[in-house]
């Protein structure tokens, strides 16, 4: 589980002002994860795990809107790429 205090300095944030926002955020990446067959309840997580998680803070962050102007790339090695071997595989 990625603590407040994590993602706000993967954010380069050190004010208390949006706490609630990174919060849900934190949340809504971790509920993401689980729900493409990420195992979130492993503990620790392990470092690509949490690394995924972290570009989705990052992504909700400065998107919070839901819709975006100019190009949006994926990026080569961003979560995909981080969580496929974490990923469970359905029968």
């Amino acid at each position: 589980m990625i603590s407040l205090a994590d993602a706000k300095a993967n954010l380069h944030i050190d004010t208390d002002y949006d706490d609630a926002v990174i919060e849900r955020l934190i949340a809504a990446a971790g509920d993401h994860l689980k729900s493409i067959g990420v195992n979130m309840d492993a503990d620790p997580l392990p470092p690509a795990v949490v690394q995924a998680q972290m570009l989705l803070i990052g992504h909700f962050y400065g998107h919070m809107e839901a819709t975006t102007s100019g190009t949006n790339q994926a990026i080569e090695f961003g979560v995909d790429r981080l969580i496929a071997p974490y990923r469970e595989q359905g029968l």
